[in-house]
């Protein structure tokens, strides 16, 4: 009997084996699925309050999320009615997930007088009404400026996207002849439009 009992468990490792080999698994007659997983992360560029990041005689002052007022401090020199140098650096934090193009639009093209006339301007033998002042910029390692009084536009187009602060500057000139008393004044806008 004792031999017997040996040879069972060997039997049965054998009936085992034998049964695992017959049970292999056909791949085809496996069930098998496919599943997609898609989105789509539109085009758009996200433009934060701006701040000052340097100045000379001129300040920054937020007005919203998007917007903000710069004030020459002393505009006019009493002593002889000519502009004084200004500027202004100002950071904007941008985020672009696209191609896109900047421009920075002066809407008079230059600082005119309230009432006053953008064909009176300054010179050296009578009272000007308007004074132009130079816009510079710097986005995704580019640089581009424009004189306010020849091109009111300034452009840079990117073929990427980008993020970071976009460096941008207002320079009024001093001196070019007196000008006419009263509050001057211009708007800039400041657009990121991503590529569709």
């Amino acid at each position: 009997m004792h031999r017997i009992a040996l040879i069972l468990p060997a039997l049965l490792a054998t009936s085992v084996a034998a049964q695992a080999q017959a049970q292999t698994i056909n791949p085809n007659d496996t069930g098998q699925g496919r599943l997609e997983i898609a989105g789509r992360a539109p085009p758009a560029c996200v433009l934060n309050a701006p701040t000052a990041s340097g100045a000379q005689n001129a300040t920054f002052t937020s007005t919203g999320a998007s917007s903000g007022e710069i004030r020459i401090v002393e505009f006019g020199d009493p002593q002889t009615a000519q502009p004084r140098g200004a500027a202004i650096n100002l950071a904007l934090p941008v985020i672009c997930n696209a191609p896109h193009r900047l421009t920075v639009t002066s809407t008079n093209g230059g600082l005119l007088r309230d009432g006053g006339n953008a064909r009176n301007r300054q010179s050296p033998t009578g009272f000007g009404e308007f004074v132009g002042y130079q816009i510079s910029a710097t986005w995704a390692g580019q640089n581009a400026s424009v004189q306010t009084i020849n091109n009111n536009v300034l452009a840079i187009a990117t073929a990427d996207g980008g993020a970071g602060d976009m460096d941008l500057t207002i320079a009024v000139p001093p001196g070019g002849g007196a000008l006419v008393a009263g509050r001057y004044a211009d708007t800039v806008t400041v657009l990121f439009e991503a590529a569709f």
